[in-house]
């Protein structure tokens, strides 16, 4: 339980470290990320998997605690193919890199999946969830989600 601790921590560490870093923007600073202009349920679309991300990341620790492979392996799988419920068209309308991180992200979940029943190695899954952090918190520091008026195609 200590080192998976540990690891959440270190896991952490980086987005802790931007945040005090001498010369770090204030916290109240002007948000300059990307805004991605999304419809109200779209918005809502989108934030429910997050939560959904979240649940499973917390289940997934759980497993690991545990040191329960097979539900580390269950609570991943459906992680790796959210992006497919995306709503019709918004897929299209979102920047290439934005994209490409859900895309990856994913990508690591179905890793840890088969992993996590191929190897049964918690320091194997405990890395792989640092990378899905990672594209976690590069996400969230590139991009927003600003409903407003929809147009065509990015």
């Amino acid at each position: 339980m200590t080192r998976l601790l540990t690891s959440l921590i270190l896991a952490c560490t980086p987005m802790i470290a931007a945040a005090v870093q001498p010369g770090a923007p204030p916290l109240n600073a002007s948000d300059n990320r990307i805004a991605i202009m999304v419809g109200s349920q779209e918005r809502a679309h989108v934030l429910a998997e997050m939560r959904t991300f979240l649940q499973g990341l917390h289940n997934i620790f759980h497993a690991l605690a545990r040191k329960d492979m097979k539900a580390v392996a269950v609570e991943s799988r459906p992680l790796g193919r959210i992006l497919h419920r995306m709503p019709e068209g918004m897929r299209e309308r979102l920047p290439l890199a934005y994209v490409e991180m859900g895309l990856g992200l994913h990508e690591v979940f179905d890793v840890i999946a088969r992993d996590a029943e191929a190897k049964a190695d918690p320091s194997v899954t405990l890395s792989q969830l640092a990378e899905a952090m990672t594209y976690c918190s590069g996400c969230h520091d590139t991009y927003r989600l600003q409903v407003g008026r929809v147009t065509g195609v990015k």
